[in-house]
């Protein structure tokens, strides 16, 4: 038995108790709700917040919703500013170890504290997911794994107070003994988190998983990240080998680094079988089995937009199985991978949940209805109390008495240009109802508001067969148009003339390039290269500038 299937058997073994007391609480969601909930507000009664709202006297679900507040971010920015500042005791009564940003999206950076006790919450939901995943994919037992690391977006960042802002990749999340095994089971070292340029970071991060003949596991939160990488290797593939049998990388920045964690012995034979794979191999994915003949799971997103691009990695890896990752917000864990059945298991050991309603009526975690769909509303030991996360989700079924989620999409994330309200769960689906009803598979794609003289919605597409190029541009603007127009406040502005009809602009390129501009836009607006999403609507104007810097297939019709 080789080191790795040692260590991945005892991390297994490790996760076992947490997934059997996971197993449990599925059959009672309404005690283990309200039991997370009393611990939750017992350990932080006498924080600022919690005398505030005198947690101490709350006796049941109902008064604890009669006396606290739902709260967006906006509402409690200026304790998370103090707590930035050095405050103690603010939100929670234990200290907060490093606050995490998250948004960049639509605003500007959050940043969400992180406390011992939300990392322990969320273990609540790794421990199981790990175990599971172990059990139902033995193949992942025997090899090591690549756990999503994004590059540096500058130098370590720390608040007035000294509080560190920012994880440098997964395995933060996890705790010391599970960090270790997995530090010895990674293909791909963390070191690699320090590298800002871009470029770097992905010849870097392709050279260590070429080196890795053993792996058997990728875990990335999109899948545009893992094909964004592998679409650099075919014009790397020859300096990669090369790097690798001297043990010297030629970074497309001019720099050297030097790979003094494999021998020179193991280089060269392994440069030997690359090079053999990458001439005698046919199609891509003839190739990447035979450089990876051991991967058996990939994990990430695969809902709401992401959906678009989990085709690319079944045609990449046809023989891996692709694991939907749950809903894991960084404000908390709210749904895992468990068990075959669809959406992801709500985590109910994790964080006390609410679920608004379309009509605003809350649910808690045992009242919902298969088939509904809920805003989720969490309290977390990290401080957020009854904080709207603004996630919608719907339930697809249960596991015994825990709902089973399947993400659809932000409920903040709207455009309103005349008046319109047009939402992004809606405005989504309506562009996957028309890709489908008109069988086609863009590579890349995106509605977003253009504001000209008569403003419109413009759905951006590439690597898109569409027969009969003006026809068929005509026949997915009008079938995105028809979807769309279920909203009567977007009905009522067409037809007004406030706003014109959807226009399709297809987009010149390979599929990747597309990607990468919109990727680029998104660093810059401040979000981390791992953790961007991908997204079918964006509500944002100007993206017809981003895209103008290539040239257009075909006039927008």
């Amino acid at each position: 038995m080789n080191v790795a299937s040692v260590l991945n058997r005892l991390w297994m073994a490790r996760c076992h108790g947490e997934a059997e007391r996971f197993q449990a609480a599925t059959k009672v969601v309404a005690d283990a709700q309200s039991e997370t909930l009393r611990a939750i507000l017992t350990a932080n009664r006498n924080c600022e917040y919690g005398l505030r709202h005198r947690f101490a006297s709350i006796a049941s679900i109902d008064h604890y919703q009669r006396r606290v507040p739902c709260v967006t971010y906006d509402a409690i920015s200026p304790e998370i500013d103090r707590i930035a500042t050095g405050e103690s005791a603010v939100l929670t009564a234990a200290p907060v170890q490093r606050l995490e940003p998250t948004g960049g999206s639509t605003a500007a950076e959050k940043l969400i504290p992180y406390t011992a006790s939300l990392r322990r919450q969320y273990q609540r939901a790794i421990a199981p997911w790990i175990w599971d995943t172990m059990r139902r994919f033995p193949a992942v037992r025997h090899g090591r794994a690549y756990w999503s690391i994004s590059p540096a977006m500058g130098s370590p960042r720390f608040t007035a107070g000294g509080i560190r802002i920012g994880f440098d990749d997964d395995t933060a999340y996890l705790p010391a003994w599970q960090r270790w095994a997995a530090n010895q089971l990674l293909a791909v070292p963390t070191e690699l988190a320090r590298i800002a340029q871009i470029d770097d970071f992905r010849y870097l991060t392709l050279l260590h998983l070429l080196a890795a003949r053993d792996l058997s596991l990728i875990s990335v939160w999109s899948p545009t990240f893992l094909t964004s990488l592998l679409a650099s290797l075919p014009a790397w593939q020859e300096r990669l080998g090369r790097d690798l049998q001297r043990g010297v990388a030629e970074l497309p920045s001019g720099q050297r680094a030097t790979l003094p964690w494999i021998s020179s012995g193991a280089r060269r034979r392994r440069a030997a079988e690359l090079t053999e794979a990458f001439r005698t191999a046919g199609t891509i994915d003839q190739q990447l089995r035979a450089i990876w003949p051991r991967l058996a799971l990939i994990s990430c997103w695969t809902d709401a937009s992401a959906a678009l691009f989990v085709p690319d990695l079944k045609r990449l890896f046809p023989e891996a199985t692709i694991q939907p990752k749950g809903l894991l917000a960084t404000e908390g864990a709210v749904s895992f991978p468990w068990g075959d059945a669809e959406g992801g298991a709500l985590s109910v050991r994790s964080h006390f949940f609410e679920f608004a309603a379309d009509d605003e009526s809350l649910h808690l975690a045992h009242q919902l209805d298969r088939g509904g769909r809920y805003r989720v509303i969490l309290t977390t030991g990290g401080g957020l109390y009854r904080y709207d996360l603004n996630d919608i989700v719907e339930v697809v079924g249960f596991e015994n008495q825990c709902p089973r989620l399947k993400f659809l999409g932000r409920a903040n994330r709207i455009s309103d240009l005349v008046g319109e309200k047009l939402a992004e769960a809606h405005a989504q689906e309506a562009v996957q109802q028309a890709l489908r009803q008109l069988n086609l598979a863009p590579g890349f794609a995106l509605l977003a508001p253009v504001l000209t003289a008569r403003p419109h919605y413009t759905l951006f597409v590439q690597d898109c067969e569409l027969a009969a190029r003006a026809e068929g541009c005509l026949r997915l603007a009008d079938a995105v148009q028809s979807r769309l127009e279920s909203n009567p406040h977007y009905r009522h502005a067409v037809r007004l003339g406030q706003l014109a009809p959807v226009e399709v602009q297809l987009l010149s390129g390979d599929a990747v390039s597309a990607w990468r501009l919109f990727e680029a836009q998104c660093r810059e607006r401040g979000q981390t290269v791992g953790a961007i999403k991908p997204s079918l609507f964006d509500p944002r104007t100007g993206w017809a500038d981003v895209f103008a810097k290539m040239p257009a297939d075909e006039p927008r019709l």
